[in-house]
């Protein structure tokens, strides 16, 4: 009996387009892995490689990041901050050389200091007020004897009078108003005034208090309490510790940085011919006892 011939295999002569295949995958994958590399995303980086650890190694992804290149500096580059801006210094006017409201303004105070020397008339020729023009603004200084007790803080009828004619004139003002207190040399040590400091604050609030009964605005108004340490006289003699003890109601000036010449209203008026030593101008704050840390404009005590 004849042997069966054995069925010869056919030749598959397309075997290699498996493994190309596999290469084409994997050439596939190379330049995808490229393309991510070439527009690095930090975050998206780090999952990748992660991703690839795993898939390669077999070992788990773990949180930590994979450094790459230098180490990462937290600490922001210069070149990643915004330039800062450089501070504008305050713009200096001075009377007659620069803005066009200079002289409105200056005109705006001599105005209010007339009138406010027209009410008080009575009172300037007795002495218990002063009305002058300073580089701070207009100042009114009042005797101590003219609104309080000795050693009191509390306004007497007369003072309530007199500072009621004020009120009237600084209801119209705009500008920032500041109340200084002031006593002589003479210790007070009492139970609601331990020092010329608690006395002099007291005594400014006093009057802040009073001028805004009368209507004028609290934002406007300061007080500042300043001892016995700005005497406009020698306190050797009665006389002038009579006239450091005062209160001085201060108009400021908008132009009070500028340079202008202390003129007192009444030219009889000549024994300050020194300026008055002008303190900042501080933004407009409710009425407050602390003493302030600026020089007052000389102008009252116990």
């Amino acid at each position: 009996m004849a042997r069966k011939k054995a069925h010869e295999e056919h030749e598959n002569h397309e075997r290699w387009l498996v493994s190309y295949a596999d290469f084409i995958t994997l050439l596939f994958a190379f330049f995808v892995v490229m393309y991510s590399i070439s527009s690095l995303n930090e975050g998206k980086y780090k999952v990748l490689s992660q991703t690839m650890i795993a898939a390669f190694t077999g070992q788990p992804t773990t949180p930590n990041p994979v450094q790459v290149g230098q180490p990462f500096n937290s600490m922001p580059s210069a070149i990643d901050l915004p330039p800062i801006p450089k501070q504008q210094k305050p713009e200096i006017i001075e009377p007659g050389r620069g803005g066009p409201g200079a002289k409105e303004v200056q005109k705006t105070l001599q105005g209010v200091a007339e009138k406010i020397q027209t009410l008080l008339a009575s009172a300037i020729r007795k002495g218990d007020v002063r009305v002058r023009m300073t580089p701070l603004g207009v100042v009114i200084d009042i005797h101590d004897t003219v609104l309080f007790a000795s050693g009191q803080a509390a306004l007497t009828p007369q003072a309530q009078d007199l500072l009621d004619q004020i009120a009237g004139v600084l209801q119209g003002v705009t500008y920032p108003i500041q109340v200084n207190g002031f006593t002589d040399t003479t210790p007070i040590h009492t139970a609601q005034f331990p020092s010329n400091w608690a006395l002099s604050a007291a005594r400014a609030v006093s009057v802040v208090e009073m001028f805004i009964e009368q209507g004028v605005k609290p934002e406007q108004l300061v007080a500042a309490g300043y001892g016995q340490y700005h005497p406009v006289e020698s306190n050797d003699t009665a006389k002038g510790r009579a006239a450091n003890r005062r209160v001085s109601v201060v108009i400021v000036s908008p132009l009070s940085n500028a340079t202008v010449t202390d003129t007192p209203l009444n030219p009889a008026e000549t024994r300050d011919a020194t300026p008055d030593v002008a303190s900042p101008v501080a933004s407009p704050v409710m009425p407050a006892a602390t003493p302030s840390v600026t020089p007052p404009s000389p102008g009252t005590h116990s």
